[in-house]
C-alpha cells in the first residue's frame, strides 16, 4: 500500500475527525472532543492528510499559519499540531512518513520556521529541536505579610481607583481602538505576531457582554487600553486556570495595563486557588506597570526535554532574506556602520538533542546541514547562500538561531560563541546585528 500526502477539504472533516479521535482516545461529547470537532469541521483547510491507493485517509497534520515579527520585517512561522494516525495503522511507519513528507511540504510552501510540541526522540528525527517557552504567570495564593497571611481574595478583590474607567469591550465601536493599541504596543516587537493598526468593522457585533472577561481602559473618551481573557478549562490539575488572550495598552499610559490586569484579578479571584497564564513580553514598562499595580508576577521560562516545545528552521537562506531589510537597518544605525565583512552561519546537523539516549535516532533525517553567508558592506546586509570566502566562520544550532533572530538572548551571549576572541569591532557587529531585545512571547512557544 502506498500513501500520499495532500491539502486537505471540508469534505474530508467526518474522517478527518474519526481519525482524530481514535488516534487520541477522545470521548464524544468531551471538551478536548469538541475542540477536534470544531478544528476537523470549521478549519479543516488548514490540515494536510496522508490518504492511501483508495484515497482512504489514514493520518492528519494540522498547520497553523502565523507570521512573526522581526523588526520591522516578518518570517513565517507553521505551528504544527494534532499529528494523528488511524490507530489500527500506527506502528507501521505511517506517521514518520507523514511527517517527512510534512517537512518538505513546509519548505515548498514557502515557510521559513516550524513549531510544534510533542517527544524530543520522535520530532528530533525530523530536524525539530527543543526551544524554550515563555510565560507571564499571576497566582492569586495567599501572600505572607507581617506575620500573617493574605489571601489572594482580599489582595485583588478591589480593582482599585484610577485616573480612567474600565468598561466591557463594545465590539461596534472598539474594534478599531483594539487595532490600533495592539499596533502601538507590538508593531516592530520581535518575536511578536505581525499586525496592522486597520480593522474591518464586524458584521454582526454582538453587544458588551458584561459577563466576559473583556475590557478596555477609558480617559477622557480615549481608548488607552484593552484585555481579553478566557477560562482554560483544558489545563491539567485543580487550579481553575485563566488566559489573558489579548492584551495591549498605549505605552505612555501604565495605568491602563495595571487597571485592566486588576480589574481581571479582582473578577477571577473568587476561584482561588487560582492561576493567570499570558504571553505578555518580558518587557520592562510592563512589568513596572504590574508592580506599580499592586500585582505580583513572575515570569517563567522553561526548557524542557524529554517532552518540549521545538523549534524547526525550514530554510536558513530564506529566513535570512526575509529580515535583511532589518539586519540592514541595525547595522546602519550603529556604530560600525561602515564595516564590511562576511560572516558563514550553519547548522552543522538538525535535530540535535541528547546524545546519551539511546531511543534517540540520527538527526537530519528529514533535512540536513545547512550553512550561508550574511555579506555586509557599507551598512547594507545581503545573504548568499553559495561557498565563498569568509571573515567569522559561527556553527549553532537551530535553537540557538533563533533565540538570537527573535533577540531572545544576543548572539554573542549564546554557547556556540564560547572561545571566540572576538575583537571589539566584532562584538559590535555581532550586537548590531543580533541584540538582546525585549522579545514577544506566545507564537513561538
Amino acid at each position: 500500500m502506498s500513501y500520499r500526502l495532500r491539502p486537505a477539504t471540508t469534505d474530508d472533516a467526518p474522517e478527518m475527525l474519526e481519525t482524530q479521535v481514535g488516534a487520541f482516545g477522545e470521548e464524544e461529547g468531551t471538551l478536548r472532543w469538541e475542540r477536534a470537532r470544531s478544528f476537523c469541521y470549521e478549519r479543516a483547510e488548514e490540515h494536510v492528510v496522508m490518504v492511501d491507493d483508495d484515497g482512504r485517509l489514514v493520518g492528519l497534520v494540522h498547520i497553523g499559519d502565523d507570521t512573526i515579527q522581526v523588526g520591522t520585517c516578518a518570517v513565517r512561522k507553521a505551528d504544527v499540531g494534532h499529528v494523528g494516525i488511524r490507530p489500527e495503522l500506527q506502528g507501521q511507519g505511517i506517521g514518520t512518513r507523514m511527517m517527512q513528507e510534512t517537512v518538505a511540504w513546509l519548505r515548498e510552501q514557502g515557510y521559513h520556521l516550524s513549531r510544534l510540541g510533542g517527544l524530543t526522540h520522535f520530532y528530533s528525527r525530523f530536524g525539530y529541536e527543543p526551544f524554550p517557552r515563555r510565560f507571564v504567570e499571576i497566582d492569586l495564593q495567599s501572600v505572607r505579610g507581617g506575620g500573617r497571611g493574605i489571601p489572594g481574595s482580599e489582595i485583588y478583590e478591589d480593582p482599585g481607583a484610577w485616573p480612567g474607567a474600565v468598561r466591557p469591550y463594545d465590539p461596534s465601536r472598539d474594534y478599531d481602538d483594539r487595532a490600533r493599541l495592539r499596533w502601538e504596543y507590538d508593531h516592530g516587537r520581535s518575536g511578536a505576531l505581525a499586525c496592522s493598526p486597520d480593522a474591518e468593522p464586524p458584521r454582526h457585533p454582538a453587544p458588551p457582554d458584561p459577563d466576559a472577561l473583556h475590557w478596555v481602559y477609558e480617559r477622557e473618551g480615549e481608548v488607552l487600553g484593552h484585555l481579553h481573557a478566557v477560562e482554560s478549562p483544558l489545563e491539567p490539575g485543580n487550579e481553575t486556570v485563566f488566559t489573558i488572550a489579548d492584551f495591549a495598552y498605549a505605552p505612555d499610559f501604565p495605568d491602563a495595563a495595571g487597571a485592566l490586569v486588576r480589574k481581571l484579578l479582582s473578577r477571577v479571584c473568587e476561584h482561588e486557588p487560582a492561576r493567570v497564564t499570558s504571553r505578555i513580553p518580558f518587557d520592562e514598562a510592563v512589568a513596572e506597570a504590574m508592580q506599580l499595580a499592586g500585582v505580583s508576577h513572575r515570569r517563567v521560562e522553561m526548557f524542557q526535554a524529554v517532552a518540549s516545545n521545538m523549534i524547526l528552521v525550514v530554510d536558513l537562506a530564506s529566513t535570512l532574506e526575509a529580515v535583511t531589510a532589518e539586519l540592514s537597518r541595525r547595522i546602519s544605525d550603529s556604530l560600525v556602520a561602515d564595516w564590511s565583512g562576511v560572516i558563514e552561519l550553519s547548522f552543522p546537523m538538525r535535530g540535535k538533542c541528547r546524545i546519551d539516549d539511546p531511543t534517540q535516532v540520527t538527526a537530519g533525517e528529514a533535512l540536513p546541514g545547512e550553512a550561508c553567508r550574511l555579506v555586509v558592506a557599507t551598512g547594507e546586509v545581503s545573504v548568499d547562500a553559495g561557498p565563498g570566502p569568509v571573515d567569522l566562520q559561527i556553527e549553532l544550532s537551530q535553537a540557538q538561531f533563533v533565540k538570537a533572530l527573535f533577540g531572545i538572548a544576543a548572539l554573542r551571549d549564546l554557547p556556540c560563541m564560547r572561545g571566540l576572541d572576538l575583537s571589539p569591532t566584532w562584538r559590535g557587529v555581532l550586537d548590531a546585528l543580533f541584540p538582546r531585545l525585549q522579545a514577544g512571547s506566545g507564537p513561538w512557544g
